[in-house]
């Protein structure tokens, strides 16, 4: 059998109507719901979805905290440890690097403000943005979270390099610390 062949098993659906036949002509992906989608294609569309989102220019910017949140959302909420990434970013705010610094167990990271401030040095960065995931899959921010944030931005803060935001993702959704007050 060829590998690339679907084995999901078709879903028989009622006649669409010529508003939806008109949708689905405009976007072949509309009529498709989750459970059309074995898990290896559901892993094909989120690797698309990534290459769609992924930031690929030297100028694209992080600036808005719910495009970023989609992004890293998809980027990280499935991983079933705790990754802690940075966005180094320039004075404009545009991506430098996005680099994956710390890797942890189900339910916590180690993050070593030394380090994320000698890589954003050696980047030359201006601004950061932190994002790490919660495997649970609620990005309600901990106590843990909270303090590790006050301390990172507390050492950024001697290279005045300015830490714009820490996403908390996870498979429910997305936390910004910064519109919720806590950065």
């Amino acid at each position: 059998m060829n590998a690339s062949r679907s084995t999901s098993t078709p879903v028989r659906r009622e006649p669409l109507s010529s508003a939806s036949q008109q949708a689905a002509a405009d976007d072949r992906f509309a009529p498709l719901t989750p459970t059309d989608l074995s898990e290896r294609e559901r892993d094909s569309v989120i690797a698309l979805a990534l290459k769609v989102l992924e930031p690929s220019a030297a100028y694209v910017t992080l600036t808005d905290p719910e495009a970023s949140l989609r992004y890293f959302r998809l980027q990280l909420a499935r991983e079933p440890r705790e990754r802690f990434v940075c966005a180094f970013l320039d004075s404009r705010h545009r991506i430098i690097e996005i680099r994956d610094l710390f890797q942890g167990t189900l339910d916590g990271c180690n993050v070593y403000p030394r380090v994320v401030a000698q890589t954003a040095l050696s980047l030359n960065a201006a601004a950061c943005l932190m994002v790490h995931n919660h495997p649970s899959g609620d990005p309600t921010p901990s106590g843990a979270d909270i303090a590790i944030t006050k301390r990172l931005r507390e050492c950024l803060d001697l290279f005045e390099i300015r830490l714009l935001d820490h996403l908390v993702v996870g498979r429910e959704g997305g936390c910004s610390m910064a519109q919720q007050g806590l950065l």
